[in-house]
Parts: structure tokens; sequence; C-alpha cells
């Protein structure tokens, strides 16, 4: 833990003092590392937070007929997870977050402002694909950590992008992205499916029966 710390102060203070190079990169090759190391930053902490709550489990289970297989429902929720990374990756990729013309863009459409909106979305989508492929790990591994993890990453999740939808809503738009981030048909799917999924987790005993083992 603390080579890790260490080595955060150190790129940290390596970043600001080399900033101003950074900057001018950024303008010949398109590269926006301001993001790019935010990105970075963002990785390393989230390995710390899954390296923690990997050790937060039951070290032993005293059910008869504990660690069924994956089957039915609870395998259709890992097809579900597997898709979602997927689609996550690919909109993280096609919104050119890494993309030095793309933040110019939009500061010349709406100023500092939307730079950091842009900014803020970059981290949820990070956190979603980083936090979907956790919970894939555990599902894989059937650990019982992975149904409360569940439900925690659906609720900030949602809670997130509801506070997103909240501010695109009420934030003056060039007309290109109107569409795209005020679709509430959209946001209002992602709820019910994720409530639905939720209310299965909570309920169902077959969950209660597969995700058993300790999460080492």
């Amino acid at each position: 833990m603390r080579r890790t710390l260490f080595l955060i102060l150190f790129l940290h203070l390596y970043f600001i003092s080399g900033a101003n190079n950074w900057f001018h990169v950024n303008q010949e090759s398109n590269f926006n590392w301001i993001n790019i190391w935010l990105s970075f930053f963002f990785g390393l902490l989230f390995t710390i937070l899954f390296r923690f709550l990997n050790t937060n489990s039951k070290t032993i289970d005293q059910r008869s007929d504990a660690g069924q297989p994956i089957s039915g429902w609870v395998f259709f929720l890992g097809i579900n997870l597997v898709g979602r990374i997927i689609v996550q990756t690919y909109f993280f990729w096609d919104a050119n977050y890494f993309q030095y013309s793309a933040s110019v863009q939009l500061k010349q459409s709406g100023g500092v402002n939307l730079q950091s909106l842009f900014i803020f979305e970059m981290f949820l989508t990070l956190f979603g694909i980083a936090g979907t492929g956790a919970l894939i790990y555990w599902f894989l591994g059937r650990r019982d950590i992975f149904p409360s993890m569940f439900i925690y990453y659906v609720s900030f999740y949602l809670v997130a992008t509801f506070i997103l939808f909240i501010i695109y809503h009420y934030m003056s738009l060039p007309a290109d992205m109107i569409g795209i981030r005020r679709n509430r048909i959209f946001l209002i799917s992602r709820v019910i499916c994720a409530v639905i999924w939720v209310v299965f987790i909570l309920k169902s005993r077959q969950v209660k029966e597969t995700f058993v083992y300790p999460a080492n």
C-alpha cells in the first residue's frame, strides 16, 4: 500500500511538472493527455478499491447445499454482463475522450462547463467498464461478494447517470448533442432493467446458493 501511494504521488508531481510540455504535444499529436492521465489515475485507484473489496468476504460457508452451478437466469445475468461490457467499451472508444480536437470542439461549442461535463461522463463510463469487469470476475468465481457488489454498482451507476441526465437537460448544448444526451426512453429502459435485476438478486434463492465462495 505504501509503494502504491508513493507511486501515485510521484506520478502526480511528474504530471504537474510536465503539464506544459504535454499540452504542446496535445496540439500536435491530437492526444488529450489530461484525460489520458486522469484515466490512468482512475484505473490505479479502482485497482486499490478492487483489491480491498476482494478481501471483504466470509471466511467459510456453512450451508450444506452451497455452491450450485451457474445456470438458468443466473447464467443469463452473466451473458448480460458480458454484453454490457462490450457495449460500454465500444461507446467509450467512440466518444473520443482521448482526442484533443474533440476537447477543443467542446470548448468552442459550450465552453469550459461542457468540457468539464465531458470529463465527468468519461469517469462515469470508465467506472461502468471497470465495475462491470469486476462483477464478471466475481460472477465467474461464484464469489459471495457478487450479489451485494452488483446492487451497489447498479445503485451508484443509476444515480450518477440520472445526475448526468439532469445536467444535460438543463444545460445549453450544441444542436448535434441534444438528441443524444436527452434520450429519456433510453434512461427509463435502463432503470427498469436495473430494478428487475436487483429484485432478482435480492429475492432469488438460486443466487444465494450460487455465489457462496470467499472472495480471496
